[in-house]
């Protein structure tokens, strides 16, 4: 008995401070519910912008694995570009409406989601984070996309003003990382990316990949 206690409390360990849940649900009638459940946290605001930032990174990385790069380029790319306007020089961050063409937002259907996209959030050791991901097959190419701008315009909705200059000032370091390193593809840029996102060093030119 005090071993298997003791292979479970490893496996907990490994496996981190659950954090939250995320499930990302789509309807009929091109209604979609992006919802993050929390489970272990003293600020869901403050760590509202790790779990963005490393989702983002695990979408591309599964849009990269399907064989869709072009579109996560074209994601970062808009994505570079909400950026600039949501932050502004003086005042409070502003609130953009991201165009999610026939989307709509709801709290919640009342029916059986068509698919879901659920992403379950992990604080690990030394401050670093990870994800544990499950996704509906079929259509990635615009799914995936969709259910991340969905995801993000609720932050910007809800967010405070602090939290979501934050956010939109750490997206734009991963995709400086990104365009230094140019590797959201590699397994190891979901945890890479995120780190230097989330922090403040700088990349040496000389770390940039040829």
């Amino acid at each position: 008995m005090q071993m298997i206690k003791r292979i479970l409390k490893r496996f907990r360990e490994a496996r981190g401070l659950h954090k939250a849940t995320v499930k990302i649900d789509f309807f009929p009638e091109d209604q979609v519910a992006p919802q993050i459940f929390w489970h272990r946290t003293q600020n869901p605001e403050k760590d509202t912008i790790p779990l963005l930032v490393c989702g983002y990174a695990r979408f591309l990385y599964e849009l990269a694995e399907l064989n869709e790069v072009r579109v996560a380029r074209e994601l970062i790319s808009f994505l570079e570009q909400v950026c600039k306007r949501v932050l502004t020089e003086a005042g409070p961050p502003r609130r953009v409406q991201l165009p999610l063409g026939q989307l709509r937002l709801v709290n919640e259907a009342g029916q059986p989601a068509l698919r879901t996209y659920q992403m379950e959030f992990f604080e690990i050791a030394g401050g670093n984070y990870r994800l544990e991901y499950s996704g509906s097959l079929g259509k990635e190419g615009f799914y995936l996309p969709g259910a991340f701008l969905a995801l993000l315009q609720s932050c910007l909705d809800h967010l405070g003003d602090d939290a979501l200059r934050q956010l939109t000032q750490s997206l734009g370091r991963l995709h400086d990382y990104y365009r230094m390193r140019r590797d959201f593809w590699e397994g190891g840029a979901l945890m890479s990316g995120p780190a230097y996102a989330l922090g403040k060093e700088q990349l040496r030119a000389e770390e940039a990949d040829n």
